[in-house]
């Protein structure tokens, strides 16, 4: 168990406003017959939570190779299982998960078996999406209250990129590897791409890898190809300039729809435009051994080339 909080949303974090405290738990897994501190990727599961492909598909080679997995459960605390299939995909608010993660990055720097300096992020689907905001120093600063707290590294499993909050004038601190499925139509893969090529033109050490015929969840074993309806926000195309820190004088937003190349002034206007273009829709999953094989080889490449 680890002390966390809920904050209310996305601004709040950002701005300082931390929320009411929040206990929450986590499992750490050691790798065996390793001398001194060791590496450690913190977890941030997707909408069905903790799954059994985050232990068996990723935990297991990754203790294998060296690495600490430290599993960092959101939902259980806050009493829910899952909020796939639920209704809740679309209004619940993934700040707690991005906050969770940045509070798990703090505690572990602290940890006497664990490299401070070796801390990594990886998350699936929604938790995808909390690494690609973790990634930025104005979400983990207001929590860890330190410059030299910090990511190693980030690995976003296809995140959803169709909203994106940033701020122009801050850089990503350490490397970013997007992995994406070519027919992913839950969080589909061309704004992703879009998203790190931008990143990238603009400076920021990040890279991509989409995989082939892979579906959303391709790296889930046992999954048949199954096709119903979830919400989504894949018919979203709109991005909001976020505070670059908790002092930072600047207004909200705004905010651009990328799709009626239209500027939303205020929170007001956002939230509408996101009503709108949010739905639930026809998602497709299926398991792909070929694409997850691979994906579990060039994150383990990926986390040796940035030790």
């Amino acid at each position: 168990e680890f002390m966390a909080s809920n904050p209310e949303h996305r601004w709040a974090l950002i701005r300082g406003r931390l929320g009411p405290q929040q206990v929450i738990t986590g499992d750490l897994l050691m790798p065996k017959n390793v001398a001194g501190k060791v590496p450690v990727v913190v977890m941030s599961h997707g909408s069905d939570g903790i799954t059994t492909g985050m232990h068996e598909v990723w935990a297991k080679p990754l203790n294998e190779a060296g690495y600490a997995v430290f599993m960092v459960d959101s939902f259980t605390p806050r009493d829910s299982k899952k909020i796939s299939g639920t209704g809740e995909q679309l209004t619940w608010n993934t700040t707690v998960n991005i906050s969770d993660a940045v509070y798990a990055l703090k505690l572990l720097s602290t940890h006497p078996q664990i490299d401070a300096s070796r801390i990594y992020h990886m998350g699936w689907s929604r938790g995808g999406s909390a690494v690609t905001s973790a990634m930025w120093p104005n979400y983990r600063l207001p929590i860890t209250k330190s410059e030299s707290i910090k990511w190693a590294g980030s690995i976003a499993l296809y995140p959803g990129c169709n909203q994106r909050y940033k701020n122009p004038t801050l850089k990503i601190t350490a490397p970013v590897l997007y992995l994406l499925g070519e027919k992913d139509d839950m969080t589909p893969a061309p704004a992703c791409v879009e998203e790190a090529q931008q990143l990238a033109a603009e400076g920021n050490p990040i890279t991509y890898k989409v995989y082939p015929g892979a579906y959303h969840v391709f790296d889930r074993p046992n999954q048949p190809y199954r096709k119903f309806q979830e919400g989504t926000f894949a018919k979203c195309a709109i991005d909001t300039v976020m505070p670059s820190r908790a002092n930072d004088p600047a207004p909200w937003g705004p905010a651009y729809n990328r799709a009626t190349n239209q500027t939303l002034a205020t929170p007001q206007e956002r939230d509408a435009a996101i009503k709108q273009c949010a739905a639930t829709l026809w998602i497709t999953v299926e398991s792909n051994p070929k694409a997850r094989e691979q994906a579990v080889q060039d994150v383990l490449a990926f986390l040796a080339s940035n030790q």
